[in-house]
């Protein structure tokens, strides 16, 4: 080794890195064709992220040595780390030719391809690479990684399994494997690599958060949590790793930790859309909507055309009650993934709203059931424009829709569609018909329940009050965690007061009450009722409904049966925000949580109302 690198060496390990530079650069100026100082000089200038100027050094030591691999390897990386991904091919291929049998070249080759987005050449060269090279795994990682840029996860698949069959305890690889089959939606199997993984390196912050992100989809949330959390902590500079234990936080109902962690991932990386909308998803549970809508529209200035931060001003919009802007930027839901892909293709153009007189319009209903019931009454306003009315439902309301005015034809989903001239969704009609929350008559009833009860659904007759209950909604909803609650706080509600209890609660939640010992109960329509007629049937018969947002209570709205409706703090859009009455139901009377999560507080003020409304019948 020659003196001046023994000395510029000591100086690097002793911290001089400026003294170091400064004799190399002179040794360099003097010898431009030592290979030896041209590499320690470009490679010093790289780590001090002036990788321009190493292009320079190699270049200049490269015209004397033009057939020297590792030079041009040199020159190629630091081209790379000057961005310049198109130039560092050309010169990693002038490389790979001049030592053939060397797998490094190639290599980097592959990476600036990738780098520069020429990910077909890329991978031509990859499969040349792994025929003379098959046992190594790095070639296998790579194909991968270009196979899932190309959107060919299947093929992906097999490139990260064959990179772990040749090192299976390589926590890495397991990781890839493990990304791959989880977008093939195979997460049980992602689930199995990820643990693997994490038994190899247990503070892998990368296994941690790609377990818990499977976890989460599989609906074990406690488990998601722990190693979310884990990752956050394990990687506190990686904002992935911090915002996708936010996001969890967020879907879990706990903003006050969630916003933190937030902000924190927007000061490192402001330019990042994702958690600007989470932000404000978090801030809107909080009851901060101006923060939170400020928090929107800076998501749509980083992303004008990303349907997210649309569908979530949409919601935050519409609670505020300002339904112009509110029911347009609602039509990007169709643009979100879940929703796109429930989109008939065999429909006709869309109806714009303007008077067809001589056509069939066809109206489709959309999402959760109670949207379905709440939005039908909007059907004559249709009819009122057109020649004919075609309204396409779930199979379970198709029977209660039949005397919803303005409906000429009834198509129940998943049947073939008659003929018809345009077409809309119906959550698009308050926008098309230019709906606003004082438009006359809307809260009026709008459906009948049938005029003969089905003989097993025929309450018992007693002179107490009859009064139906609901605790649970869709799971399925985004903010089911926050708008149901528990059963028992309605076995309180009820609980020494002379009343018959009807629960109208179906589905999974209904195997929450235990019957034997719920007071007053004398009806349950789990497993008794086949669709919203019978259940119709069933609140017809009741004196007074009181229930959780759910369907439940958009019938008993649309049926104009007496109703008051239990709302978290921050509720659905449909119930704005404050007011004890809606504009959408002249029947139902509003109980909202003053403080975030008190249920306790909701049924206590109930418990008084009731008692008065109890007495006023006597």
């Amino acid at each position: 080794m020659s003196t001046v690198l023994e000395s510029t060496r000591a100086l690097r390990k002793a911290g001089n890195v400026t003294a170091a530079l400064s004799s190399l650069e002179v040794a360099f100026n003097q010898n431009s064709q030592d290979i030896a100082v041209a590499m320690e000089l470009g490679q010093i200038l790289v780590d001090l992220k002036r990788s321009g100027e190493a292009t320079v050094i190699f270049q200049r030591c490269i015209a004397h040595h033009p057939t020297d691999a590792d030079l041009r390897l040199a020159l190629g990386a630091a081209l790379l780390e000057h961005g310049e991904p198109a130039n560092a091919a050309a010169v990693f291929l002038k490389a790979s030719r001049l030592a053939p049998a060397r797998l490094t070249p190639r290599m980097m080759l592959t990476k600036s391809l990738f780098a520069a987005k020429r990910h077909q050449e890329a991978l031509s060269i990859l499969h040349q690479t792994a025929q003379n090279f098959p046992d190594v795994p790095e070639i296998w990682a790579m194909r991968g990684t270009i196979e899932r840029e190309l959107n060919d996860t299947e093929a992906a698949a097999r490139s990260f399994r064959q990179q772990v069959l040749l090192a299976p305890n390589d926590s890495n690889a397991l990781n890839n494997l493990g990304v791959a089959l989880r977008a093939l939606h195979r997460v049980d199997e992602s689930i199995t690599l990820y643990r693997q993984a994490l038994a190899l390196a247990p503070d892998s912050a990368l296994a941690h958060a790609n377990l818990g992100n499977a976890l989460d989809a599989t609906g074990d949330t406690a488990a998601a949590e722990f190693h979310l959390r884990q990752a956050a902590t394990l990687d506190p500079t990686s904002t992935d790793c911090r915002y996708n234990f936010a996001a969890h936080l967020v879907r879990m109902e706990k903003p006050d930790e969630s916003v933190s962690h937030m902000r924190h991932v927007i000061s490192v990386a402001p330019q990042r859309w994702d958690a600007w909308t989470n932000l404000g998803v978090a801030l809107v549970a909080l009851g901060e909507l101006e923060e939170a809508e400020s928090c929107y529209r800076a998501a749509l200035k980083l992303r004008p055309t990303t349907p997210e931060p649309h569908y979530n001003l949409a919601w935050l919009l519409l609670l505020s009650g300002r339904w112009q802007e509110g029911w347009r930027e609602y039509e990007w839901r169709w643009q979100l993934p879940h929703l796109s892909i429930l989109k008939r293709q065999d429909v006709a153009k869309a109806w714009d709203g303007s008077a067809q007189p001589a056509s069939i319009i066809l109206i489709q209903c959309e999402q959760g059931l109670g949207d379905s019931i709440q939005f039908v009454r909007l059907a004559k306003h249709v009819r009122a424009l057109c020649r004919r009315v075609i309204v396409e439902c779930p199979p379970s309301l198709a029977s209660l829709f039949s005397s919803v005015d303005g409906i000429d034809q009834l198509v129940p989903q998943g049947s073939a569609l008659p003929h018809h001239d345009f077409s809309c969704y119906l959550l698009s009609l308050p926008g098309l018909l230019g709906l606003t929350p004082d438009a006359p008559k809307l809260g009026l009833p709008y459906i009948a329940a049938p005029q003969t009860v089905p003989s097993h659904l025929v309450l018992a007759v007693s002179h107490r009050p009859k009064i139906g209950f609901v605790w649970a909604g869709s799971p399925d909803n985004k903010i089911d965690r926050r708008r149901s609650c528990d059963v028992r706080l309605f076995k309180t509600l009820f609980d020494g007061l002379d009343v018959d209890v009807v629960s109208l609660q179906t589905g999974p939640k209904a195997g929450e009450m235990e019957a034997s010992d719920f007071p007053g109960l004398v009806f349950d329509i789990n497993g008794r009722v086949t669709d919203w007629a019978d259940t119709a049937s069933i609140i017809s018969q009741l004196d007074l409904i009181i229930g959780v947002d759910t369907a439940v209570i958009h019938l008993a709205g649309a049926l104009g049966m007496p109703a008051w409706v239990l709302l978290p703090s921050s509720p659905d859009f449909r119930w704005f925000l404050e007011r004890t009455d809606t504009p959408w139901y002249s029947s139902i009377f509003i109980y909202r949580q003053r403080v975030r999560g008190d249920w306790p507080g909701v049924f206590s003020a109930v418990r008084t109302a009731l008692t008065k409304w109890l007495d006023s019948r006597v």
